[in-house]
């Protein structure tokens, strides 16, 4: 069997897409809604939601007389290079389209560029304020009769990392610049959408700008239900050599509890292994079973929740930790026993530590199960943060 044997559809890396992907059309209907009433959109969702895959599907799949283009803008460094990528961003989209055959031939001869690629624009110049320019670009949109759609990925990631590097100011003046386009009236053809795998809200009030963000319209990304998960199920099996009955299904449900895309393509990942290595297609509860206690030992699957806390969170990780910690061993916390923390002189966060317990409730650590009483969203990360902190004294 084993030479014929047939492994799931799963991606546990990058996006998913195709069949790897389960388009939720309520999620796809409600975005275009908000962007026909000229609504700029925010993503809210924790992280492993799968916000990247679903701005990938609505750029893939655009509404009539839209043109869309999605990026990954993470590793963008500096101001300038921001406003570079958006400008090159929307030509690119622009370019997608006939209908901005002339907007994108009258831009070529302007700004002096010989080509407009999937990597970007080759120009003949380097001399372009991309900041002015912009300003001068967006409003020329509305004569390709197209609603140009720019989907901004891991932006909040860009104004974090010019925070930490001491370029607030620059962090402020991009969110100024990009408010202003969202309301002038005279750049109505054009849309921005921001996600990314840390709170955008958090990150802008780090730097104590919150006005400058609330005009987003937010869109809210929950996990799975069980009927969807499901349907995700079937995709990623089907021709697949494994065989899970609807009541093995349902157990795994069980034990994965909070049914984020990601949580189940793992699952799959290790089911499939575990059962081509023992040679037994029909899937049982005791596979079952043991697929999440080897997803748990690859410290790689959930490390990167640990890094960003410290990466973004780093004067205040001690704390959050401690919250985290408590709440893997007892398995839940009340706001008293945090506020009892938050009053230990090591910690000093009496003042404000309800915002560091809205922002783990937002980025998908824990949940709040009855008022003011605290667990882990999901089991994987839970069982993670024990076998980090398997000592715990406080």
């Amino acid at each position: 069997m084993a030479n014929q044997w047939v492994s799931p559809n799963t991606i546990t890396g990058d996006a998913a897409s195709g069949q790897r992907y389960l388009r939720r059309d309520h999620i796809n209907e409600y975005f275009w809604r908000e962007v026909a009433k000229g609504n700029h959109i925010l993503f809210v969702a924790p992280r492993r939601v799968g916000k990247s895959s679903i701005m990938q599907d609505l750029a893939d799949n655009p509404m009539e007389n839209h043109a869309c283009i999605y990026q990954n803008i993470e590793a963008v460094k500096t101001k300038d290079e921001f406003y570079n990528r958006l400008f090159d961003l929307i030509l690119q989209c622009a370019s997608k389209t006939s209908k901005a055959k002339i907007f994108v031939a009258n831009c070529l001869a302007k700004y002096g560029i010989e080509e407009i690629t999937k990597s970007g624009l080759k120009l003949k110049r380097n001399d372009i304020d991309y900041e002015k320019e912009l300003r001068n670009l967006i409003p020329e949109l509305k004569n390709t009769q197209i609603n140009t759609v720019i989907f901004l990925d891991e932006f909040a990631e860009v104004i974090n990392k010019l925070n930490k590097q001491g370029k607030q100011q620059d962090a402020i003046d991009i969110l100024h610049t990009l408010r202003e386009l969202r309301s002038n009236s005279d750049f109505k053809h054009f849309t921005l959408v921001y996600a990314g795998s840390i709170g955008l809200e958090f990150v802008i009030n780090t730097i104590d700008r919150p006005k400058l963000i609330n005009d987003l319209h937010r869109i809210k990304t929950e996990a799975l239900t069980r009927g969807e998960a499901d349907q995700l199920i079937a995709q990623i099996t089907k021709g697949a050599t494994i065989q899970l009955s609807q009541e093995i299904i349902d157990h795994l449900k069980i034990k994965i509890n909070h049914l984020l895309p990601y949580y189940i393509q793992l699952m799959i990942e290790q089911i499939d292994l575990i059962g081509r290595r023992t040679n037994q297609s029909e899937i049982t509860s005791v596979i079952i079973d043991d697929a999440f206690e080897q997803v748990i030992l690859e410290n790689k699957n959930f490390d990167d929740w640990l890094i960003r806390l410290k990466d973004y969170h780093k004067d205040f990780f001690p704390f959050i930790n401690e919250i985290l910690k408590y709440t893997a061993k007892y398995d839940t916390i009340t706001i008293q026993e945090i506020y009892n923390k938050a009053n230990d002189p090591q910690y000093k966060r009496e003042d404000d530590y309800m915002d560091f317990v809205e922002q783990l409730l937002y980025d998908g650590y824990l949940v709040e199960t009855d008022k003011h009483v605290y667990r882990f969203i999901s089991p994987f990360l839970q069982k993670f943060w024990l076998r980090k902190f398997p000592v715990y004294n406080g």
